[in-house]
């Protein structure tokens, strides 16, 4: 555990944490010091740590990783107001605005000054370099110092990004057993079988044996309840399942008919113009029906999109303007 000496707004200032130093029984706020910025300064992730009465399990629960992906802070903050230390074996380890640039400019990517400017999207980038940009030095501190010594079980929270939603969507590896285990724990509308996810806070840890899942919940900018609820009865069932609070059980991925797919499929626009989406989240589609249509500033039609696959639609895009490469609606299947 090293403390540096500072205080923000009465927190104080951590550049590593080992929660083996901790008080049991308590929950402690740490401001925890990240990479430097251009002008100097540094850029601070805040975290919260429960530590229970008794030894078990160590939950990390993460978000802001993309900063415009909002409902997962509500979902560590309403958990760590309600938690009751006295009742938990083991530790919870919330972390904030893990990715503090992207939050502060509303943005999937961290920026970087550097040579004018350029964009880096830090969920591609772990377990980080610690010579990289300040992107992946940050991903390399939160991996080093804040994270991967600290927890055996991963939970990390994301959102669709700026002109997209999601449901209630999870990405996660159902071949390794503890992941699936951890993921069938929540009342999800779409588990994606995620093979392929190196760079990513979840395949990172699941390439170190840590089993770990990325919750997807709905629409960016915004808190929307259902989602934010349903995270935290799954994150309930979890520490249920672990023996590290007994708190009742709440729906799990199979009393809710959470659909399963091993193929996830995106249909983008090819020329940029007015977007209309034919279809909602959650229908199912078939083969050759229309998915998107694209007008040009006449108002006539100038393409329309069809699917390629039959499936379920997972994802959309909501912006009324798409620009080729943008997501139209994706298929899981």
């Amino acid at each position: 555990m090293i403390y540096n000496g500072d205080v923000i707004d009465g927190v104080p200032v951590i550049t590593k944490l080992d929660i083996s130093k901790l008080e049991k029984g308590k929950i402690y706020r740490f401001m925890f010091k990240g990479a430097d910025m251009n002008i100097g300064q540094s850029w601070y992730v805040p975290v919260m740590v429960a530590v229970g009465q008794n030894p078990g399990k160590k939950l990390l629960l993460n978000t802001g990783i993309h900063g415009d992906e909002l409902n997962g802070v509500k979902v560590i903050q309403n958990i760590f107001t309600e938690i009751d230390v006295n009742q938990l074996s083991g530790v919870i380890i919330g972390v904030l605005q893990a990715a503090p640039n992207a939050l502060m400019h509303i943005s999937r990517n961290w920026y970087l000054s550097t040579d004018g400017g350029c964009y880096e999207n830090m969920n591609r980038l772990f377990p980080g370099k610690a010579d990289g940009n300040t992107a992946e030095l940050h991903a390399y501190k939160l991996w080093n110092e804040l994270w991967h010594d600290n927890v055996d079980l991963v939970i990390d929270l994301h959102a669709q990004s700026t002109d997209t939603a999601y449901p209630f969507f999870m990405y996660a590896d159902l071949s390794i057993p503890d992941v699936k285990e951890l993921a069938l724990q929540f009342p999800a509308d779409q588990i994606y079988n995620d093979k392929d996810a190196m760079g990513t806070v979840e395949g990172t840890f699941d390439a170190y044996g840590i089993p770990a899942v990325t919750l997807e919940l709905g629409s960016p900018r915004i808190f929307e309840l259902d989602y934010i609820n349903r995270a935290i009865e799954g994150i309930y069932n979890v520490m249920n399942t672990h023996d590290m609070l007994k708190n009742g059980n709440g729906r799990t991925a199979k009393e809710f008919g959470t659909k399963i797919g091993n193929t996830l499929t995106s249909v983008k626009a090819a020329v940029g113009g007015y977007t209309e989406i034919m279809v909602q989240i959650g229908e199912q589609v078939n083969k050759g029906q229309p998915l998107a249509l694209q007008r040009n500033p006449f108002g006539d039609i100038i393409r329309t999109y069809i699917a390629p696959l039959d499936g379920i639609v997972a994802s959309i895009g909501t912006g009324a303007t798409r620009e080729p490469g943008g997501l139209l609606v994706r298929l899981l299947s």
